[in-house]
């Protein structure tokens, strides 16, 4: 019997999946490259970027590029999709990349450069295509088969990462708006910060936020720095912040600062989008019952 393990993370943009396929295992370890930048921008001014593929492991590592279609949804998942679902064009049909497939060396680093092709006459707009990024077994990786009694263990892990392409033509802008907020403190561990954005405009953003406790009494106190991204595909999204070392205790005891900030295509903040504090007695206990 086979089993498929697999494991999501998110950082920038990218989302990483590693499966493990196996006999019988009771862990699993693997060694994947890691990416600079983690999403990918194209515009009028920067019509050629790069990606840069690092090894740090002792071994060389295979990779193989795809372009795939992805979606975000209400929620902020970003799922595969057929291309014709897409509700943004895809930078696919614009972009020329390589190389897509390579050896990495031990300790060494691969370039691949996306460069734009995109037309005068296309339309002015935000297009977006994700690549998958496939690692299979490292190479030299091979696991000895361990007796253990009757069973032969075998391991073999694959890591598949997707990245964002991004590619503008034009003068675009986009702004975001808090519609709703809301403080569930029910059937959580720790308070939970809710609210419902609006994006308006003709392009993705991505933002930083950072949320402050402010006591009456004592120094205010930095709860969340959380970076996320707003997809065309979507004019809303739910956002939902974990707020840490705040005791539901405490809510009577104090306000909230919400900032939101909007990131550049390095990932520093170029400007405030909003800010907001929050009386935590004003906020409504529960997200609206049409979210």
């Amino acid at each position: 019997m086979n089993i498929t393990r697999s494991l999501k993370a998110r950082v920038g943009g990218a989302v990483t999946l590693l499966s493990a396929i196996s006999a019988l295992s009771n862990s699993i370890t693997a060694e994947a490259l890691s990416f600079l930048p983690t999403r990918l921008i194209l515009d009028d001014n920067h019509r050629a970027v790069q990606l840069q593929l690092i090894n740090d492991s002792d071994r060389a590592q295979r990779y193989v590029i795809e372009w795939q279609s992805m979606q975000m949804d209400r929620s902020g998942n970003v799922a595969f999709v057929e291309q014709s679902q897409m509700t943004t064009p895809p930078s696919s049909d614009h972009i020329i990349s390589g190389p897509r497939q390579a050896i990495v060396p031990p300790g060494g680093r691969q370039v691949v450069r996306f460069l734009s092709k995109i037309p005068p006459d296309a339309p002015d707009g935000e297009y977006r295509s994700h690549i998958l990024i496939t690692e299979p077994p490292a190479l030299g990786s091979e696991i000895s088969p361990e007796a253990n009694g009757d069973i032969t263990i075998n391991i073999d892990t694959v890591i598949r990462t997707t990245l964002p392409v991004i590619l503008r033509k034009g003068n675009l802008q986009a702004d975001l708006d808090p519609l709703e907020w809301w403080l569930e403190t029910s059937k959580k561990t720790e308070p939970e910060l809710g609210l419902l954005l609006q994006r308006s405009g003709n392009r993705s953003v991505n933002v930083l936020a950072t949320i402050e406790w402010l006591p009456f009494e004592g120094k205010p106190e930095i709860l969340v720095e959380e970076q996320f991204a707003f997809y065309t595909d979507i004019e809303q999204k739910i956002i939902r912040h974990q707020l840490p070392d705040l005791e539901t205790e405490q809510l009577s005891a104090g306000r909230i600062r919400y900032n939101l900030e909007q990131l550049d295509r390095e990932g520093a903040p170029v400007k405030t989008v909003f800010e907001e504090t929050l009386s935590t007695s004003e906020l409504a206990p529960e997200p609206p019952t049409d979210l």
